[in-house]
């Protein structure tokens, strides 16, 4: 066994994963038989401190193996550790137990230096472990020094964030859950509730109640159930600065409600905080024997204050001066730090001489903070504003990105080493930051800064800091709006008085720049656009020409009318041209990323900046599936245009389209030698094609239903596939035979797949499971359980470690391969999420979701580091006013459309959803029109003023059909939720809800009486009901697929239905009978709409195409073509002259009946109409071309 082996093997068992850089060195050492003694010279560190990092790491590896480590027998240990780990791997029966105990330590520091603190440390493990108090606060001191020359600190610097982790490191084991919070980048507390519920139900809980209070009451019933250690830190940051009495800052008001709650609540577990001010309900609460304390923190004493100071370097100094300079700085870590530094510099160690000559004054902290930061040279200042930018620790190459001048990024290196003697940096490996006290001066600095600039009219700060990094993990970004751009504008708004004299400033502001083009603007107008962005300015008609546009934020904003033309563009994020990302792969080095969408197309992706490199098109339907070969030059892709098409990536060219499969490919995989491609569809086949001939070498025959995944062993002699008959199969390659069937599967299995060493398989299905299977004897070892809807992908980890899945509930889920436990829930996409990939690193995790995102995860803590939006504005829905004269539609930018048939004008733009919009009707008789939503809400919005009159909340899934009864009475509505609602509209309220679909209902329709309304639903059935009495009369049986859309003959006597089976039916509505069943599109039928005269019925379909059919004789009269993508809606006017469809390609077109041309195509605005970006530079061609796309001109 190597020390890199047995590292590896120490970071997977440990809960707070790397080791730091001092264990490593203890580690290695000792693996190699040094001693402590030894490994102190060779490294400069204190020969104590050595060992006290060994025995610490040796106790941590004790609890973590439930034996002793020691230095001693290391090697004996981890060799016998390494070998149950491989048995297990190798075994067929897994652990699927959760641990008793959980440790989350989030992004807590590694606390290496630890000095004194002894009796605090008794007193709050008395606290929390013999009294079982609720609430511990740990709180800085309050400047209690006799003599004019006393420090009073405020409250920080003190040591509260050491002494908590500390305390909590001491005290673990006596508690189930260990959690550590830091709350420095100010989370709002719906977000912290959510992540803390997720880790105390064990990932169990994700979908959570809205309000704060139900979330307070869902966590204090885990304090109840479980004995908890909830550690938030740095709490300051929700208070109001300077505050006596510990008020909150806007928009953290709830904080005091978990504050007192915890507080008063009887539970079993504690929260301990830690705050350089006290919360106002622990002012209320605290008491020396209640349940609520708080330990004020004093300085350290003069033994602990000492090891301090000689940390940082050589002094030299009587007892007497030690103790007259701690006690000067109250015996405050921080401050000592600093004026140590201050010591080394300028009297070269003699605390004596600074005592005599350079002892200065100070009242308060940050007269201690401005005193250095005064006597900073220009470029460490520099560096300080981009460490507190920047949030969280950053490298050397990440910050010489950050600054502007060429000379200042040479010198950076040098610049770090003048600043580390001056200012006490946290490291954290080879990454720096701001220790929190620090963090917030320097924050507080910028942001006056910034905001004075913008009301004086200059921009030296401006140009040279990025106020917030469009390229910054999504999370910082969100921090750094927080925390700078949003104070910078409340800050405007005090002294310009609204968002409109803001705009009025930054315009001026804007003049100036461009008459200074030539000096460069730097970051000044990005800072520009992201603030507009804040403040929800309108961009119409803004002047950017000829400016620098770094780090701005542009994507989901309308910038159209914007002029950049001649602009330099830098480190900017824009909205992309891509519809919902259907599949996604990381190329073998991690570099690239590619992903395929409804729009045909295939983009490949920088995966460092998520800027876009390359764009495939040759596909005519959704791609469904893509993969690297093994040696990253080839990328395949399977489409539901039935053909498979290899691409040759240096080149972007289409080295074979395989064409065979008679149906839509919904799968592919390359062998490990990628000399073979294999690909499932759904003409029920396995295809094994030779990739260097595009020639097919064998054809599998065996499943009963589409094949939705296929996967080769990593030793390329079988295969596994799984599909809609529910099943998988393990084929072997050579022979084509399927040597086993596993049908323990309740619903479709979207995925199967081998782990790379071979020895399992997991699978997901839409019956909500993860299964995993020994890949030796096939058997189910374990059923991961979470997911609340159809699970389309599972995968594993590179190192077989991690399993990730992902579907229709909105989520992704990281599992624990070995145990079943539930790691992480991500969540943050707003549809159902398609594909997922772990980078080859096993550090990220892409996912492709139909929100139109491609968002990049951090494996290791669940969070969301980038996110790619894509921009199709695809229309849902489409209608016809009772007179004709208006269409209404319905748009995924969740916006309702109004336009006038005669000029083609859109009248109104109806906003106020947060999902898509896949229902609309007008009412018969009032200018009114409602609008059923992917959110769950119906809105009535009235059509003169445009605005909403009423929103029905009732269904708990989206809603996809909404219809009125023919005498404008109530309104129907079908939902994802399988129910049916009937709303009252004179009411304004439920009248009644109607049960008996066993899955979602797509739609419903009234007969022209309106006695009798009918569902259609994804349990292919359709459903008539009796209103007088609300019970169903009916059930229509016969399509094999979903049933998205149902219409009434305009007599009433007859059904149509248009399914997932590619066919539409025709029923009698009197018997139930079906007359007719329509066969001609090649995929989905999605609507159906019946002509005036009852005579014709048009269908929609998947397939780009609109068929016009004579009812009597069940032929196809025309077929209309002209879309570019799926059709979900058709309607025909009232006079059946004029037949309207709605369509994924982003357009509504009129086709005149009698000649079937297309007389108009109605399209609403792209993002970026009319944007001018003539001779722009910094730009791609790829990323040129997709600005076009999306209207720039």
């Amino acid at each position: 066994m190597t020390v890199e082996e047995a590292i590896a093997l120490v970071e997977q068992l440990l809960e707070r994963g790397h080791l730091t850089k001092v264990q490593k060195i203890v580690f290695c050492q000792s693996w190699a038989g040094q001693t402590y003694l030894d490994m102190a010279v060779d490294s400069d560190y204190d020969p104590g401190h050595i060992k006290d990092v060994g025995s610490e790491l040796w106790r941590s590896l004790s609890r973590a193996l439930g034996e002793k480590v020691t230095k001693n027998n290391l090697h004996g240990v981890l060799k016998r550790t390494a070998q149950r780990e491989k048995d297990t791997n190798a075994s067929s029966t897994l652990n699927y137990q959760p641990s008793n105990f959980h440790r989350d330590w989030g992004d807590a520091p590694d606390v290496q230096v630890f000095f004194g603190r002894t009796e605090e440390l008794e007193t709050l493990q008395n606290w929390i472990i013999r009294d079982r108090t609720r609430c511990v606060a740990i709180v800085g001191m309050r400047g209690i020094g006799k003599t004019h020359l006393s420090l009073k600190l405020g409250l920080g610097g003190i040591g509260k964030t050491d002494l908590s982790l500390q305390l909590a490191k001491g005290i673990q084991d006596e508690f189930e859950f260990v959690i550590w919070r830091s709350l420095l980048n100010a989370p709002l507390l719906s977000d912290l509730l959510a992540d803390l519920i997720k880790v105390l139900s064990r990932q169990q809980q994700t979908t959570l109640p809205e309000t704060i209070s139900e979330r307070i009451s869902l966590l204090l019933h885990h304090l109840k159930t479980h004995r908890c250690l909830l550690i938030l830190d740095n709490a300051e940051t929700l208070l109001q600065a300077g505050d006596p009495i510990g008020r909150y800052r806007a928009d953290y008001e709830d904080y005091g409600q978990l504050i007192k709650q915890v507080g008063e609540v009887a539970h079993q577990s504690c929260l301990l905080l830690t705050s350089r001010e006290k919360p106002q309900e622990l002012i209320l609460m605290d008491g020396p024997s209640r349940p609520v304390r708080s330990l004020v923190l004093q300085g350290l004493d003069i033994q602990a204050g000492k090891q301090i100071i000689a940390e940082l370097g050589d002094f030299t100094a009587s007892e007497e001066d030690w103790q007259e300079l701690i006690q000067l700085y109250d015996g405050n870590p921080l401050a000592l730090q600093l004026v140590s530094k201050h010591i080394l510099e300028v009297f070269f160690g003699s605390i004596a001489e600074f005592l005599r000559e350079g002892k200065p004054v100070f009242h308060d902290l940050q007269e201690l903070l401005s005193w250095h930061f005064q006597r900073l040279p220009k470029e460490c200042c520099e560096v300080l504003y981009w460490l507190a930018i920047n949030r969280e620790p950053v490298s050397l190459a990440e910050l010489r990105e950050d600054l502007m001048l060429s000379t200042a990024k040479t010198a950076l290196p040098a610049t770090l080493g003048v600043l580390q003697r001056k200012i006490p940096l946290e490291r954290t490996g080879d990454r720096f930051t701001l220790q929190p006290v620090l963090m917030e001066y320097v924050t507080d600095q910028l942001v006056a800064f910034a905001y004075q600039e913008i009301v004086n009219q200059s921009h030296e700060l401006l140009r040279n800091y990025a106020l917030i990094k469009a390229q910054s993990k999504d999370y910082v970004r969100q921090a750094q709006i927080r925390l700078i751009l949003a104070p910078v504008i409340d800050n405007l708004i005090l002294a310009l008085g609204s968002s409109n004299q803001i705009q009025l400033q930054v315009q001026e502001l804007l003049k100036k720049l461009k008459q200074e083009a030539s000096t460069h603007s730097g970051y000044a107008a990005g800072n520009i656009l992201n603030l507009l962005r804040q403040i929800q300015a309108n961009f119409s008609s803004y002047d950017f020409s000829d400016l620098t546009i770094c780090q701005a934020y542009l994507q989901d904003i309308n910038l159209q009318d914007v002029n950049f033309s001649q602009c330099c563009f830098s480190k900017s994020i824009f909205t992309q041209s891509f519809n919902g990302v259907i599949s996604i792969a990381f190329s073998p080095d991690g570099k690239t990323l590619a992903s395929g969408n409804a729009n045909c197309e295939i983009h490949l992706w920088q995966v460092a900046d998520q800027q876009r490199l390359l764009t495939l098109q040759g596909h005519t339907n959704w791609v469904r599936r893509i993969a690297f070969s093994p040696n990253g030059e080839i990328l395949a892709s399977a489409s539901e245009d039935s053909t498979v098409k290899v691409w040759q990536l240096q080149s972007g060219r289409c080295w074979h389209t395989l064409s065979e499969h008679t149906g839509s490919v919904y799968s592919l995989a390359f062998s490990p030698n990628g000399s073979m491609l294999a690909s499932g569809s759904s003409d029920l086949t396995i295809r094994i094609w030779q990739v260097s001939e595009g020639c097919c070498l064998k054809i599998l025959h065996g499943h009963s239903g589409g094949v939705m995944s296929v996967h080769f062993s990593p030793n390329g002699k079988q295969l596994v596939s799984s599909g809609f008959d529910n099943l998988i199969k393990i084929w072997d390659v050579e022979t084509g035979e399927c040597l086993y069937t596993i049908t323990e599967h309740e619903n479709w299995v979207g995925a199967a797949h081998f782990s790379p060493n071979g020895a399992l398989l997991v699978s997901a299905s839409c019956d909500s499971t993860v299964r995993i299977w020994s890949a030796e004897n096939y058997q189910c070892l374990g059923i991961l359980k979470g997911h609340t809807g159809w699970v389309w992908r599972a995968i594993w980890s590179m190192d077989n470690q991690l399993i990730a899945s992902c579907g229709a509930d909105q989520t992704i889920r990281i599992w624990d391969a070995r145990t079943g436990t539930c790691l992480h829930t991500l969540k943050g996409h707003n549809h159902q999420i398609w594909g997922i990939a772990f980078s080859p690193d096993n550090q990220t995790l892409a996912s492709a979701s139909e929100d139109q995102t491609i968002r990049l995860w951090q494996v290791s803590n669940g969070k969301c580091t980038a996110c790619i939006h894509g921009y199709n504005n695809w229309v849902k829905t489409v209608t016809f006013s009772p007179n004709a004269q208006m269409l209404a539609s319905g748009h995924r930018d969740n916006t309702l459309r109004i336009w006038d048939m005669k000029s083609g004008e859109c009248l109104h733009e109806l906003k106020a959803y947060s999902q898509g919009l896949p229902a609309v009707a007008f009412h018969p008789n009032l200018e009114i029109v409602a609008g059923g939503s992917q959110d769950a809400t119906i809105k009535l919005w009235d059509l003169k003023s445009g605005e909403c009159s009423h929103t029905f909340i009732g269904h708990t899934d989206e809603v996809w059909s909404v219809a009125f009864s023919p005498d404008g009475k109530v309104l129907a509505s079908s939902s994802f939720d399988h129910t049916i609602k009937i709303w009252d509209l004179n009411l304004s309220e439920c009248r009644f809800t109607l049960y008996g679909h066993t899955d979602r209902v797509a739609a419903v329709a009234f007969t022209p009486l309106g006695q009798i309304l009918a569902s259609g639903s994804d349990d292919c059935t359709i459903r008539l009901w009796d209103l007088s009495d609300n019970r169903c009369i009916k059930v229509l049986k016969g399509h094999s697929g979903r049933v998205g859309a149902i219409a009434f003959s305009p007599d009433g006597s007859l059904l149509a239905s248009p399914s997932l089976d590619q066919t539409v039916k025709i029923w009698d509505v009197t018997t139930g009978e079906c007359l007719q069943t329509l066969k001609g599109h090649t995929s989905w039928v999605m609507a159906v709409s019946f002509s005036p005269d009852g005579q014709k019925i048009a269908s929609a379909s998947c397939d780009q195409t609109i068929k016009i059919w004579d009812i009597e004789k069940g032929s196809c009269l025309n077929t209309l073509c002209g879309h570019s993508n799926w059709v979900w809606s058709v309607a025909f006017s009232q006079d059946g002259s004029i037949l309207a469809s709605a369509s994924e390609d982003e357009t509504i077109r009129l086709w005149n009946m009698r000649l079937g041309n297309c007389l108009r195509i109605l399209k609403a605005k792209r993002p970026y109409e009319k944007m001018k970006i003539t001779g722009a530079k910094g730009l791609t061609q790829a990323q040129l071309a997709m600005l076009r796309e999306l209207g720039a001109v």
